[in-house]
């Protein structure tokens, strides 16, 4: 059996690895829903006009539904795989994805409802999350 240290921090390695390539699912589905103009060239300008015209029916369901479910699956993640199910390990994992979440919503400008939609949709899924895996 490994050591409680080990496997804690393979869960949390397992669950950010989870979390990265849900992240990057989502944003693939981004992609296909409101894609970048052909004249695309990278520059900040061009990437705030891209965030502001973004469709809201897609920005709802991409952060609310895909970044809830990727906050969901890792805190679970962490908890079911850590040691003891101990729920730090869901919510400290939970709380690193927030502030990530939270870091990228103030470089681009988000509508305010984005805000209240992801402060409300995150923690509520981290703490489902945790939850149900020291359910199991």
């Amino acid at each position: 059996m490994p050591h409680p240290i080990i496997k804690s921090l393979g869960a949390v390695f397992l669950s950010l690895i989870l979390a990265f390539g849900l992240i990057v699912g989502v944003e693939g589905l981004s992609l296909i829903l409101h894609p970048w103009p052909e004249d695309f060239s990278g520059t900040p300008e061009e990437i705030i006009l891209q965030v502001q015209n973004y469709p809201t029916g897609a920005l709802a369901f991409l952060g609310g539904m895909g970044w809830g479910t990727t906050m969901l699956f890792s805190t679970f993640i962490d908890t079911r795989f850590g040691h003891n199910r101990n729920p730090l390990h869901g919510y400290s994992v939970g709380l690193l994805l927030l502030s990530m979440a939270v870091f990228n919503m103030t470089l681009l400008p988000y509508p305010f409802w984005f805000w209240i939609l992801n402060l409300t949709v995150l923690p509520a899924a981290a703490f489902f999350g945790t939850n149900w895996a020291r359910m199991i």
